[in-house]
């Protein structure tokens, strides 16, 4: 996986063949984003449909999702 941040502070993670096909075999991919400067960490994951990775989640957290938040546009 490629990882990086741009200097407008966007992170980019790139993923190849390889991150795919884990994926799609259910291995969630985890990024620590503080060895990019960042504080948060962000899962990847992958399923056919919205409710398989729903049920994935649920499923390995052992709670529902929680409610949609709204993300603030960026100028």
């Amino acid at each position: 996986m490629l990882r990086g941040r741009l200097s407008n502070g966007a992170f980019i993670l790139g993923l190849d063949a390889e991150n795919v096909r884990r994926l799609t075999t259910g291995h969630p991919i985890l990024v620590s984003l503080a060895e990019l400067g960042g504080t948060d960490d962000v899962i990847i994951m992958y399923g056919n449909t919205l409710n398989d990775i729903e049920r994935d989640i649920e499923a390995t957290t052992g709670q529902p999702l929680p409610e949609p938040t709204i993300l603030p546009r960026r100028q």
